[in-house]
């Protein structure tokens, strides 16, 4: 399961449009938290807010709403950020991302706080504004979730 949630940092497609204007380091790497604990924690079942801050994030409502409903959702509960490395240029290119981008390594946490999935490797992007989950990201996950099938909208 980390396996596949670590090959969560490669991509296939094309950048998009490159970003100038971005806020600090320190406040980039609290909205990616933000991000990355909304979109984590399952116990609170609303799917809007989840979607919002997900990369292209109304493509998988179906994919997101059916994870949302299984046993394991039942066992995630947030995520917590060990590691969020600003990248630009190059490095997002190669990530198929528009820079700047974000590397994260994180955990998945349960409702009592215990780890669930250990030292995951996720992506991040700034578009239009704000730091989003990488789609790959979410995508790597689901596709986990159903069991081993490409879920619709990834």
């Amino acid at each position: 399961m980390v396996a596949l949630a670590l090959a969560a940092c490669s991509s296939s497609g094309t950048p998009a449009t490159t970003t100038t204007s971005i806020p600090s380091p320190s406040a980039s790497a609290a909205a990616i938290r933000h991000a990355y604990a909304v979109l984590f924690d399952l116990a609170d079942p609303a799917l809007s807010p989840k979607l919002a801050v997900v990369q292209g994030g109304s493509a998988l409502e179906s994919a997101m709403k059916a994870a949302l409903k299984s046993a394991l959702a039942k066992t995630a509960a947030g995520a917590t950020l060990s590691k969020v490395v600003i990248e630009h240029g190059s490095a997002c290119k190669d990530e198929f991302l528009p820079s700047p981008c974000a590397k994260v390594t994180y955990d998945i946490l349960s409702p009592t706080k215990a780890v669930v999935l250990r030292n995951a490797g996720g992506l991040a992007l700034y578009q239009h504004g704000h730091w989003l989950v990488g789609k790959v990201t979410i995508c790597a996950l689901l596709e986990l979730e159903n069991s081993g099938a490409v879920p619709r909208g990834c």
